[in-house]
Formats: structure tokens, sequence, C-alpha cells
């Protein structure tokens, strides 16, 4: 049995795989800039007078947590979903005819 090979030569779930992991980085990363910008709201604007007021603090705080419960279920399901599956070429093997 023959494992096919896709783009330049690698097997497709190595593509994958590393795709899907590009995209969990790339999520992890903004939940970081939120958090940091989270953290200069908090902390720096205070110093250059920045009054508190729940005008702006709740529909902020109702934005952040969306944020940050949205990047962390994408990361979950990114991450639950895609990679435990095999690449496309062995499902194709799977159901019928080999192909070399």
């Amino acid at each position: 049995m023959t494992r096919k090979k896709g783009l330049l030569g690698t097997d497709f779930s190595r593509i994958r795989a590393i795709i899907i992991l590009s995209v969990d980085i790339i999520l992890i990363v903004a939940l970081v800039l939120i958090l940091q910008i989270d953290k200069l709201v908090n902390t720096t604007l205070y110093g250059y007078g920045l009054n508190f007021s729940t005008g702006w603090a709740e529909p902020y705080w109702a934005m952040l947590r969306s944020s940050l419960i949205l990047i962390v279920a994408a990361i979950i399901i990114i991450s639950a979903v895609e990679l435990p599956y095999p690449s496309f070429s062995k499902e194709r093997q799977g159901k019928g005819k080999e192909t070399r």
C-alpha cells in the first residue's frame, strides 16, 4: 500500500496539521494581544486621566469577555475537530480503489 503524496512531495496530513497548528498559534497571539489591550486600559490609561464610568466599562467588559470566549472556543473547536482526522488520501483509500 503506497501513500499518496501531496504538495511538494509531502503527506497531506502533515500539511493539514501544520495549517491547523498555525491557525491555533494565530488565535493564541490574538488572545495575548487582547489581554494586553485590557492591561493597557486597566493600568496605563488611568495615568493619562481616564475616568471610570459604567457607561464605557460595561460594554468594554462585555466585548472583552465575548472576544476571549470566541477565541478560546475557536482554538478548542479547530483542534478537537480537525487534528484527529486522517488525511484526505487515507479517506479515499479506505472508501474504494487505491490510487497509485
